[in-house]
């Protein structure tokens, strides 16, 4: 009998690090939706938080955050760098991801040739307070395209914007 719960027990445990080292090296297309999925299971809040943010309104623009990702393949929506009490009051950076996708934006350089990422990974960086249950400020701090990080201050960043809501 001992023996029988032994093999089960161990089995588990096989089986739990086996999974855990397939999500370990999946690549970022795949393991970004499924952590958001895992984090809509932990974080009963983060559901109210990322919906918000979806419904956000892109600046100058007339699409919201969310159709604008949504729009691409495998987009995900996680919460990192959290500092919250449990009922997820506190600060926060939310990221917006998607992935293959073409970002062609006009060159602000004097060479006047366009810049144009192909099959590229889009990362929206947002900070994020929320108190009493409701955000009190969502700021869009910067767009990372591929390795590239363009803050609210370079042109580039509403460039990236509209490129990606075309």
């Amino acid at each position: 009998m001992v023996n029988k719960i032994l093999r089960v027990v161990i089995g588990i445990i096989i089986a739990v690090g086996l999974l855990l080292g397939i999500y370990i090296i999946l690549p970022a297309k795949y393991k970004m939706p499924l952590t958001e999925k895992i984090q809509g299971f932990t974080k009963s809040w983060s559901a109210d938080v990322i919906n918000d943010l979806k419904n956000a309104k892109v600046p100058n623009n007339d699409m919201s955050f969310g159709a604008m990702l949504s729009r691409y393949s495998n987009s995900a929506w996680t919460i990192a760098d959290d500092v919250v009490d449990d009922l997820g009051n506190g600060s926060m950076t939310v990221y917006g991801d998607t992935f293959n996708c073409t970002v062609a934006m006009a060159s602000q350089m004097a060479d006047d040739k366009n810049v144009t990422f192909t099959n590229a990974h889009v990362r929206l960086i947002f900070d994020v307070k929320r108190e009493n249950g409701k955000l009190t400020k969502a700021t869009l701090k910067s767009v990372m395209v591929n390795e590239t990080e363009y803050g609210q201050d370079n042109p580039y960043y509403q460039l990236c914007l509209d490129s990606m809501c075309k």
